[in-house]
């Protein structure tokens, strides 16, 4: 990388933070460090405001740019020329390091922003100076609605930081500031989806996943590792459990046909939290959407989520099939779940009950014995470590 360019990045949910500013922003240099990766990173350097990455050696800036885009807390970012922060060196940078840029714009604009106040000049000072240097210099037109190239300068009191273009990034809070979760993943389209929007939120993810196979290995070497393995940029390390449900399949063949759904959804989440309650998760994740499906009614979510004293996080609870599938795309794991698979959910009664009552579960529960039934499955279960 030429001398004096860095990777500026900015945030934006993390200004609001008070206080706990400086440990969202530590949260966010790490993941910095872990996506871009370490041995490639000479210093992430934390300035109000902002993040600003010195690399050792000159990054390649597509894959950089790929790679920033799996950083939740990322508001945007650019790759900068860093200056002294004095008028002359930040013109100086501005008219020699753009000078390409700027003769192939037809038209121009600067947006300064002066964090530090005891720069001699304010933003708009800096504006219209460097703005009539440009124009002196190139012969280059202002537009200040539409330009064709935007100039930031970013004055700082250790440094100033130039610009011309600048990518957006997924936002949200940095994964690790919102404590850990378990995420309830399927063969689906939408438990991935959950898991990812956890993330946004700063969530650390673990999963767990149930399976009808006798043998673990057979789900473990399926498209559900895929899955996860996609999501691992935007998580850092993480791992799931791999749980055989025949125990449960064995009990719940002397229960109404009609209650299956309601009863293998308790099941889940009785596994679930016993997870949680392993690896120190304070919630559990699933990909519940009101009113999707039969069994997602909003009185048989009620009856499922009293199987567990933990908080149940629905992050796609308004959204419809469309808008999940949309964002499936989005993140890349929509055709890893087309792919065939023997989804639990598959086998499970096609005419679940809408409005289950909770007496009626707990009865049948008693007959299966299903504390027993869950200590049978988690004690067949394999974790795996992923990232």
């Amino acid at each position: 990388m030429p001398a004096g360019e860095v990777l500026l990045v900015h945030y934006s949910e993390i200004a609001l933070k008070g206080g706990k500013r400086s440990f969202f922003e530590k949260a966010l240099a790490r993941n910095l460090r872990r996506a871009l990766g370490s041995d490639s990173i000479e210093d992430v350097k934390r300035l109000p405001g902002r993040v600003v990455v010195h690399f050792k050696d000159t990054p390649d800036r597509e894959r950089v740019s790929k790679d920033l885009l799996k950083v939740f807390g990322v508001s945007w970012f650019a790759f900068a020329k860093q200056t002294e922060s004095t008028y002359d060196d930040i013109e100086r940078t501005v008219l020699l390091d753009l000078s390409e840029d700027i003769r192939a714009a037809s038209s121009f604009r600067i947006r300064a922003v002066r964090a530090h106040k005891g720069f001699p000049m304010d933003s708009v000072e800096i504006n219209t100076r460097l703005g009539e240097a440009v124009v002196t210099s190139f012969g280059t037109k202002v537009d200040l609605k539409k330009p064709a190239l935007s100039i930031g300068v970013e004055v700082t009191k250790e440094k100033t930081y130039v610009y011309d273009n600048k990518g957006r990034g997924l936002g949200g809070l940095p994964v690790g500031t919102s404590g850990r979760v378990v995420c309830l993943l399927s063969g689906g389209i939408d438990s991935p989806v959950a898991a990812w929007l956890a993330m946004k939120r700063g969530a650390r993810v673990s999963y767990i996943h149930f399976h009808p196979f006798p043998d673990n290995e057979e789900a473990i070497k399926s498209k559900i590792s895929e899955i996860i393995n996609h999501l691992v940029p935007y998580s850092g390390r993480t791992r799931c459990n791999f749980v055989p449900t025949y125990a449960f399949s064995l009990s719940s063949m002397r229960t109404q046909a009609s209650y299956d759904v309601v009863l293998f959804r308790r099941f889940m989440l009785r596994c679930a939290q016993r997870m949680a309650e392993e690896v120190g998760a304070s919630a559990l994740v699933t990909g519940e959407s009101l009113g999707q499906v039969a069994s997602q009614t909003l009185e048989n979510m009620a009856v499922i989520h009293r199987a567990t004293d933990m908080p149940v996080l629905m992050p796609l609870i308004s959204y419809d099939k469309q808008e999940v599938i949309e964002q499936a795309k989005k993140i890349g794991t929509y055709e890893l779940s087309l792919k065939p698979y023997k989804d639990c959910c598959s086998i499970i009664a096609k005419h679940p009950k809408t409005k289950a009552k909770i007496e009626a579960v707990q009865d049948l529960e008693a007959k299966m014995d299903t504390d027993k039934v869950v200590d049978r499955c988690m004690s067949g279960a394999s974790s795996v470590t992923f990232g």
